[in-house]
């Protein structure tokens, strides 16, 4: 899973599904305030799962590409897919701005694809990276 600054930027302005986050053993997680934004995972032994629910907004959730296709009904699923095969893109290119209506700007990541997709069909928001925002459609 590639995790750069932009997928943090976007996790962590996506207040919908931060605060859906139930934390569970090796969950991925970054603090907000950390200038190193080092990549963290979540084991129950080691954090109290209370607190960290009680605290939000402290720590930034980065689900996994698995974890936000178990979001979404199995249909929409397959219609991404199924999109992005038709489009032909593979996962080394660079997603361009007119591939896809989920988000505006360039993506790197299949996850990032798929948070814009998540973001899109549940809360109804694309990404506008410019802004680095989500815009509410």
């Amino acid at each position: 899973m590639l995790i750069n600054r932009n997928y943090i930027k976007m996790c962590d302005k996506a207040k919908q599904l931060q605060r859906a986050w139930k934390p569970k053993d090796w969950d991925r997680f970054v603090y907000r305030d950390s200038e190193e934004m080092d990549i963290m995972m979540y084991l129950e032994e080691e954090y109290n799962r209370k607190e960290m629910i009680i605290i939000n907004g402290v720590y930034i959730w980065l689900p996994t590409q698995e974890q936000l296709q178990e979001m979404m009904p199995k249909s929409d699923v397959t219609s991404l897919v199924e999109y992005i095969k038709n489009a032909e893109l593979r996962y080394h290119d660079r997603f361009d701005e007119n591939a896809v209506g989920y988000f505006t700007g360039t993506f790197i990541s299949l996850t990032e694809l798929w948070l814009a997709f998540v973001m899109y069909e549940k809360y109804h928001k694309k990404w506008l990276t410019k802004e680095e925002k989500w815009y509410k459609i």
